[in-house]
C-alpha cells in the first residue's frame, strides 16, 4: 500500500476546491521537504496546484497561491520547473482589483521565485531577468494606492530584498523608488512614524544606492546622506525656534504654520531622519566609501546639546515655547540613537569627539531627569566607552563617576531605619516612650518600605549604571579618591543585595539575580586590580560567595581561579572541602592605595562622600550599619576564621 503523504492530501484534503480552502492550514502544516521530493505523485501535485490557481472563485485561487508559495519554499526544483507558469498567473493579478489576501499571497510567491534561485544562471537569464522589472513596476503603484499597512510593509520589504539582487534592472526606477520611500518618511503630525511601515521604508531607501552599480553606488550613498542631513537640519531648527542653536537665532516659522501641527510634524520628520541615517550607516557598499563623520557628528551633537534653559532674545509665544520644551526629551533620545549607531559603525574613529559626547551626556545626567530620560544616555555611554579609545580627560572621567555613583547607590539605605525610628520616638511623651516596644529585627516585618525600583525603567537604569561604572573604573585617569568611593559603594551593594528580597528591589523578580551577578563580577574585577585591593575586599567578596548566600556556581569557580592567580609561588593555598573558596595562610598586607572603610578614608574622600549624599552627616557619627561598607567597620573575614581553626 502506497502511503505517500501527497497521495493522501490529493485524495482527501484536495479532493475539491472547497475542501482545499477548508483544510489549507492542515495541508500547509503537513507539507515537508521530503514529501515534495521527486515521486509519481509530484506531477499530480503541481497539476492540482495549477488548477487551483486558475479557479473561478477567489478563495480557491488564494489557496492555490498559498500552496504554490509553500511548494517553492520547500522544493527548489519544483519551483524552477513551474516558475514560468506561476509568474504568468501571479504577476497580472497585481495590476487588477483583487482582495487583500490574494494580493499578499501573490507578492509572497513572486518574492520567493525571484530570490530563491539566484545561484542558477540559466533560470536567472530566462525567467527572473525579464520579469523582475515588471514586478517592481507593478508594486510601486500598488504601494502608493492601497491603504492597508500590512500590504504596504510587505511590498517595501520585498523591494528591499529584490533590489540588491538585481541592481542594474532597477536603475531606471530609482527616482520612482526614492519618491515611494520618502512619501512614507515625510512625517505625520498625528501618528509617530516609528512603526514597521517607516522602518521598512527606511531600509528600502538605504539600499537604493545599489542601483548606481559598482561605480556610482558610492556617490548615490553619499548623496543620500547629504540630503537626509539637510532634511534633518530643517526639521530640527523648526522645533527649536525659541532656543539658541549653536549661538545663532533660528528663523521664525511661517505664519501659515499652526504650531499644534508643525511641531509634531517636524519632530516626526526628525525621527525619520535619524532612522534613515542609522540604516544608511548600517548598509553595505560594493566599494569603500568615505563616511562624512564631521557633518554627522555635528548634527548628533546639536541634538544632544539641547537644553530647556536658553532662550532667544525676542518675544516668543508661551504656547510654542511650552511645546518645544516638551519635545526636548524626544530629541535627546534621537541623539542617543544616532550616536549609538555612529559609534558602532565607525568605532574608534569617533574618539576625537568622545570628550564632547561624554561631557554633554554627563551634564544631562547631573540634571533631575526621570528614569525613562536617563536610560538612553546610559545606554549610549556604554556603547561609546566600549567602541572608542579610553577617555584621556581626568576632569571628565571624575565628573562622570560623580554622576553615576548616586544612580547605583539607590540600593543602599541613605539612613538606617533605627535612626528614623529614634527620631520619630523622640517627639513623643515619656509615657508614650515607655509603651513603645521595639524588638531586634522588627524592621524585617515592616511592609511600609518603598520598593527601590518601582518601574521597569528604573531597574534598567540601575543595570545600565553598573555597566557604565564598570567602564569608568577601568579608566586609568580616575582619581584615587573617586575610585575608592566607587569601589566602596559597589562592595556595599554586594553586601546589601543578598539581604534584600527580590520584591523589595523591583516588582520584576528577574532583576535581582541579574543585578547580583553583575555586582559580583564587578567586585571581583575591582579586587583583582591590585594585591592591596584584593586583600582588603577579599573577606567581603568571600562572605557573599559562600554556599549559603545567593550566588551562582560559576561565580564561585571564577573567584577561586582568581584567588589562585593572585597568589604568588611562595604562598600556600589549602582548599577546604566545606567552603567554596580557599583560605589564605598569610598575614594581611597594609593599606597602601585603596581605602574601603570610613575609618580609613581621607578628608577628600569624606567631603566627596558627603557631597554625593551617600551618608547623611547627622547619621554618620551616630549609628554604623553592618550592611554598608561606606560607613561600616570591616566585618570578620570568613577566611580569617578558617585560618584560626587550622592554626
Amino acid at each position: 500500500m502506497d502511503g505517500h503523504p501527497l497521495k493522501a492530501l490529493l485524495q482527501l484534503q484536495l479532493g475539491s476546491d472547497s475542501y482545499a480552502v477548508l483544510h489549507l492550514p492542515y495541508i500547509l502544516a503537513s507539507l515537508t521537504a521530503e514529501s515534495l521530493l521527486p515521486s509519481p505523485h509530484s506531477t499530480k501535485w503541481t497539476a492540482r496546484v495549477n488548477s487551483l490557481l486558475h479557479a473561478k472563485t477567489p478563495d480557491a485561487r488564494w489557496a492555490g497561491l498559498c500552496l504554490a508559495h509553500k511548494t517553492s519554499v520547500l522544493s527548489k526544483s519544483t519551483m524552477i520547473e513551474c516558475a514560468q507558469s506561476w509568474i504568468g498567473i501571479a504577476l497580472p493579478i497585481l495590476s487588477k482589483k483583487e482582495c487583500l489576501p490574494i494580493l499578499c499571497a501573490c507578492v509572497r510567491l513572486l518574492r520567493v521565485i525571484f530570490s530563491a534561485a539566484t545561484d542558477t544562471p540559466e533560470f536567472q537569464r530566462q525567467v527572473a531577468t525579464p520579469n523582475v522589472a515588471k514586478f517592481t513596476a507593478a508594486l510601486i503603484p500598488l504601494a502608493e494606492k492601497h491603504v492597508d499597512i500590512e500590504l504596504k510593509t510587505l511590498i517595501l520589504s520585498t523591494l528591499a530584498l529584490i533590489i540588491p539582487l538585481y541592481p542594474t534592472l532597477h536603475k531606471t526606477l530609482h527616482s520612482a523608488l526614492s519618491a515611494l520611500c520618502l512619501g512614507f518618511l515625510n512625517g505625520n503630525p498625528f501618528k509617530p512614524s516609528n512603526g514597521p511601515l517607516a522602518t521598512t521604508a527606511s531600509r528600502l531607501y538605504a539600499v537604493l544606492h545599489f542601483t548606481g552599480g559598482k561605480v556610482g553606488a558610492a556617490n548615490l550613498w553619499r548623496k543620500s546622506i547629504d540630503d537626509t542631513l539637510a532634511f534633518g537640519w530643517t526639521s530640527f531648527l523648526s522645533v527649536r525656534s525659541t532656543f539658541l542653536v549653536e549661538g545663532r537665532v533660528p528663523q521664525l516659522p511661517a505664519s501659515t504654520e499652526e504650531p499644534l501641527v508643525s511641531i509634531p510634524l517636524n519632530v516626526d520628520r526628525l525621527r525619520c531622519t535619524v532612522l534613515v541615517l542609522c540604516d544608511l550607516l548600517k548598509t553595505t557598499t560594493h566599494r569603500p566609501v568615505q563616511v562624512p563623520l564631521g557633518p554627522l557628528t555635528k548634527f548628533a551633537m546639536a541634538l544632544l546639546s539641547c537644553t530647556i534653559d536658553d532662550k532667544v532674545d525676542r518675544h516668543v509665544d508661551p504656547g510654542v515655547r511650552a511645546m518645544e520644551v516638551a519635545v526636548t526629551p524626544q530629541i535627546w533620545r534621537m541623539a542617543c540613537d544616532l550616536l549609538t549607531c555612529l559609534s558602532t559603525c565607525v568605532q574608534h574613529h569617533l574618539s576625537s569627539t568622545l570628550v564632547r559626547i561624554v561631557s554633554c551626556i554627563t551634564f544631562h545626567l547631573e540634571q533631575p531627569l526621570t528614569s525613562s530620560e536617563q536610560l538612553p544616555f546610559l545606554n549610549t555611554l556604554q556603547v561609546v566607552l566600549t567602541k572608542c579609545h579610553p577617555l584621556h580627560s581626568t576632569q571628565i572621567v571624575n565628573r562622570l563617576a560623580r554622576a553615576i555613583v548616586p544612580l547605583i547607590s539607590i540600593v543602599l539605605a541613605k539612613e538606617p531605619d533605627a535612626v528614623r525610628e529614634t527620631e520619630g520616638v523622640s517627639g513623643r511623651s515619656k509615657k508614650s516612650k515607655k509603651r513603645a516596644r521595639e524588638f531586634e529585627g522588627d524592621e524585617v516585618f515592616k511592609i511600609s518600605r518603598d520598593v527601590v525600583c518601582s518601574t521597569v525603567d528604573e531597574g534598567n537604569v540601575l543595570l545600565a549604571a553598573f555597566a557604565v561604572i564598570r567602564l569608568v573604573l577601568q579608566n586609568p585617569h580616575i582619581s584615587p579618591a573617586m575610585q575608592s568611593i566607587s569601589c566602596r559603594v559597589v562592595l556595599s551593594v554586594l553586601l546589601a543585595l543578598p539581604q534584600m528580597s527580590p520584591a523589595s528591589l523591583c516588582p520584576d523578580p528577574k532583576l535581582h539575580p541579574v543585578l547580583l551577578a553583575r555586582v559580583q563580577e564587578l567586585s571581583v574585577e575591582l579586587g583583582a586590580g591590585s594585591t592591596t585591593g584584593l586583600s582588603k575586599s577579599l573577606g567581603l567578596v568571600v562572605g557573599a560567595s559562600l554556599p549559603d548566600s545567593h550566588v551562582s556556581t560559576g561565580f564561585q569557580s571564577c573567584f577561586i581561579q582568581l584567588t589562585v592567580c593572585c597568589a604568588s609561588s611562595t604562598e600556600i593555598l589549602r582548599f577546604s572541602s566545606t567552603h567554596a573558596s580557599p583560605p589564605l595562610l598569610r598575614s594581611m598586607p597594609h593599606v597602601e592605595s585603596l581605602s574601603l572603610f570610613r575609618t580609613e578614608e581621607s578628608q577628600e574622600e569624606s567631603e566627596m562622600r558627603q557631597g554625593l549624599g551617600l551618608v547623611p552627616s547627622e547619621v554618620e557619627s551616630s549609628l554604623p550599619t553592618t550592611t554598608d561598607v561606606v560607613m561600616a567597620e570591616p566585618p570578620p573575614a570568613p577566611f580569617l576564621q578558617e585560618q584560626a581553626k587550622i592554626s
